[in-house]
C-alpha cells in the first residue's frame, strides 16, 4: 500500500511532494512512476517549466526531484533537452535558419548552374558569330577586289576600243 494511492494526477503528486516530501519507499516511488507514467505529457511539461519567484507556485524543481527518484536518468536528460532546456529552442532557431541557408543555397547553386549553362551557350554563339562576321568580311573584300578587277579589266577593254 502506497501512500499515493489515492493521488490522480501528476499536477497533486507534485502538490503533495512539496507539501510533505518526497517518500523513497519502494511502493510509493512505484506509485509515483505509475502517476508520471499515465499523465499526459502537456501536464509534464507545465509541471516541468513553472517557476516562481517566491516559490509558492514553482513546480519545476519538485517535478525535476521526483522525476530522478522515479525515471531512469537518461529520461530525465531526454525529458529535461526536450522540453525544458533554454537551449532547446535557441537549438531548434538555429537548425531552422541552417535549413533555410542551405535550401536557398541550393536554389542559389541551381541557378548560378543554369547561368553558367547559358553562358557557355552565348560563349559559343559569340565565337560562331564571329567566325562569319570574318567570313563575310572576307567574302565581301573578296567581292569587292573582284569588282575592282572587273572594273580595270572594263576600264581596259573600253581603252582598247577607243585605240583602234
Amino acid at each position: 500500500m502506497s501512500k499515493y494511492d489515492s493521488i490522480k494526477t501528476a499536477t497533486a503528486l507534485v502538490s503533495e511532494v512539496k507539501a510533505n516530501g518526497l517518500s523513497m519507499e519502494t511502493e510509493d516511488i512505484c506509485r509515483a512512476q505509475d502517476i508520471l507514467g499515465s499523465a499526459p505529457v502537456e501536464e509534464l511539461v507545465g509541471l516541468a517549466n513553472l517557476t516562481g519567484p517566491s516559490g509558492t507556485r514553482d513546480t519545476q524543481s519538485v517535478f525535476y526531484m521526483i522525476v530522478s527518484r522515479a525515471w531512469n536518468w537518461s529520461q530525465v536528460v531526454e525529458f529535461w533537452n526536450r522540453y525544458t532546456n533554454p537551449q532547446t529552442e535557441e537549438l531548434k532557431r538555429n537548425r531552422d535558419a541552417y535549413d533555410f541557408v542551405v535550401e536557398g543555397n541550393k536554389k542559389l547553386r541551381a541557378e548560378n548552374d543554369e547561368l553558367k549553362d547559358r553562358l557557355a551557350g552565348l560563349l559559343e554563339e559569340q565565337t560562331d558569330l564571329r567566325t562569319r562576321v570574318g567570313d563575310a568580311q572576307r567574302a565581301a573584300e573578296e567581292a569587292e577586289a573582284e569588282v575592282v578587277r572587273l572594273k580595270a579589266k572594263l576600264y581596259d577593254i573600253l581603252i582598247e576600243g577607243r585605240s583602234e
